[in-house]
């Protein structure tokens, strides 16, 4: 594994194209993750709103149609070549990684940071936090979704709970190719800790439940995904 180079943009570069097509109609992303993102971002007219991690702007065209000034940005070249055809004219996406400082970012330019499963994909959490600070306004919120610290240790089958630890794990459901998509997994101590480290008051927790319309859709996914939450939904202020 190069250090330097982001874990898990071989996978996504090969992935985009099918995950854009496909993951609106997802159980996991059309109906637990997108709908939870949605509901914690809550009125965003009017508001610049930087969505990082952006991949085929499904959250970044979404935010547009609320009226929201959006600025996105991804590490992968295909994601954001996705992301800028689904947003059009309505907002601005960018080449960046979150691994690193963003430059293009001014201080206090943003209301709210929004960020879709994909701080995971980084392992030192102060490089983004700090970014993220930077970006927001005073008592300017982050909003973000990661693997839920329980579902994950189950999935990945790891030995112990703590700390920050890397996993893989073979994607199966975005078309007839398989790719291993390598991760980091993070326990809930490593999720806060580095959240008020980097000057964050934490609002609110929420694990992720299906929506409703999931139980006409795949019953057993509904079920499966109420007993064990596959995603958590943190929402914090600058502080």
């Amino acid at each position: 594994m190069n250090e330097n180079k982001p874990i898990a943009l071989e996978a996504y570069e090969k992935l985009a194209e099918s995950y854009s097509q496909l993951a609106e109609g997802k159980a996991e992303n059309g109906y637990i993750e997108h709908p939870a993102m949605r509901k914690q971002l809550g009125n965003v007219k009017g508001l610049k709103v930087l969505d990082a991690g952006c991949g085929p702007g499904i959250l970044a065209a979404y935010l547009a149609s609320q009226g929201a000034m959006v600025t996105a940005f991804d590490v992968s070249p295909k994601m954001v070549q996705l992301a800028r055809q689904r947003l059009g004219d309505r907002g601005k996406v960018l080449l960046a990684d979150m691994s690193k400082p963003l430059s293009f970012i001014e201080p206090g330019e943003f209301d709210i940071v929004a960020s879709s499963l994909a701080i995971d994909y980084v392992r030192d959490w102060s490089v983004p936090l700090k970014e993220f600070w930077k970006a927001l306004r005073p008592h300017g919120r982050l909003v973000f979704t990661v693997q839920h610290p329980i579902s994950a240790f189950l999935w990945y089958k790891l030995s112990g709970y703590t700390g920050v630890q890397y996993a893989e794990s073979e994607w199966k459901g975005f078309g007839s190719e398989r790719v291993i998509v390598p991760d980091h997994y993070r326990s809930f101590e490593e999720m806060v800790n580095p959240l008020i480290d980097a000057g964050f008051t934490l609002l609110r927790v929420t694990d992720t439940k299906p929506a409703e319309a999931l139980k006409g859709r795949d019953w057993e996914a509904y079920e499966k995904y109420t007993r064990m939450p596959p995603f958590m939904c943190l929402e914090a202020v600058k502080a």
